[in-house]
């Protein structure tokens, strides 16, 4: 999208600087769809497929894969991928979740173990596909079916755009309704996560070999910090992380809204291509009591270039402002 940046000395110069703002939004929007196909949401721009929802009993919790890139229209995140192939694309999780009789409702992994811990998605459905945007939305129950444990249910909504030929946005809500008295133990790879694709990761000899040519990729924060040593740890609005691969530079960035709950979030990063801004990874265990209902709010964008020319900041900006 153009974007306009003009000190407004009058109202008419304002005016006129918004509809020029509108009619370029409009000129770049790019034609947004979905569609069922068994036990996936796939959702398309300009009729290429983009991502898709999958949900499927099968997987230890619904996950978007793939999540194509604007330019090359490969994913830039991975499923199934070592190091750790319990980390699937961009998704939602988390571990170390104890109630009564549930020593660890472990929601992330081991992802063929099902028992340990399983969201289950009940009502996944298309609500809104009008060509400037889709809209899907699931109920989702977490439980641990070796306890008969059902700890948490979620409704999520995600609302999914095309605003340029550079730039595609997930906007996720998830309003989490707390059934049974949780104690949430330090989580690290779960919650709200991305796992990005080799090619696209930063790579991390200190893990060894395999992991230390892994790509061409950069993280970079809100507050310009660059890498894992930089981001890990900090408590950020938002955080880019992107490479090259088949000639173009992509990307996945996330932006955590300043109304969650414990904003702003400590992010779990990870040079061998993770990215997580989690309010559980660091600190000491947190007793969450039932009947609690709490409501997290992120913007992933997939972009196109570095987060200068993608303008990640401008994208949180608008975000925070309910655009």
């Amino acid at each position: 999208m153009n974007r306009v940046h003009a000190t407004l000395f009058t109202p008419l110069l304002a005016i006129a600087v918004s509809l020029v703002s509108i009619t370029a939004f409009a000129e770049d929007a790019q034609t947004v769809g979905a569609l069922v196909e068994d036990d996936r949401i796939v959702v398309t721009v300009n009729g290429e497929e983009f991502t898709a929802y999958l949900f499927g009993e099968e997987h230890k919790y619904p996950f978007f894969y793939p999540v194509n890139g604007p330019a090359t229209g490969e994913s830039v995140t991975a499923w199934d991928q070592e190091p750790y192939p319990h980390h699937s694309s961009l998704y939602i999780s988390l571990d170390h979740v104890r109630s009564e009789g549930v020593e660890r409702g472990n929601y992330w992994q081991p992802r063929n173990d099902l028992s340990t811990g399983q969201i289950f998605s009940r009502a996944p459905r298309i609500i809104a596909a009008t060509g400037d945007k889709v809209v899907l939305r699931d109920e989702c129950d977490w439980i641990v079916p070796e306890a008969d444990a059902h700890q948490i249910r979620d409704t999520r909504t995600v609302t999914i755009t095309a605003p340029s030929l550079t730039i595609r946005i997930l906007d996720f809500e998830f309003t989490f309704e707390i059934l049974e008295d949780l104690n949430i133990g330090p989580t690290g790879h779960s919650f709200f996560s991305v796992r990005m694709r080799p090619e696209l990761a930063v790579g991390d000899p200190e893990r060894g070999p395999e992991q230390a040519p892994l790509g061409t990729g950069t993280m970079v924060d809100s507050n310009g910090g660059i890498d894992e040593d930089g981001t890990r740890e900090q408590s950020a609005a938002w955080c880019a992380y992107y490479g090259q691969h088949h000639g173009e530079t992509e990307g996945v960035a996330i932006v955590q809204h300043s109304g969650n709950p414990l904003f702003p979030a400590q992010w779990f990063n990870r040079n061998y291509g993770f990215m997580s801004p989690t309010p559980f990874a660091f600190g000491e265990p947190m007793p969450v009591p039932a009947g609690g209902s709490y409501t997290y709010r992120y913007r992933t964008i997939v972009f196109s270039g570095d987060h200068e020319e993608a303008d990640i900041a401008g994208w949180a900006a608008d975000f925070e402002q309910g655009r």
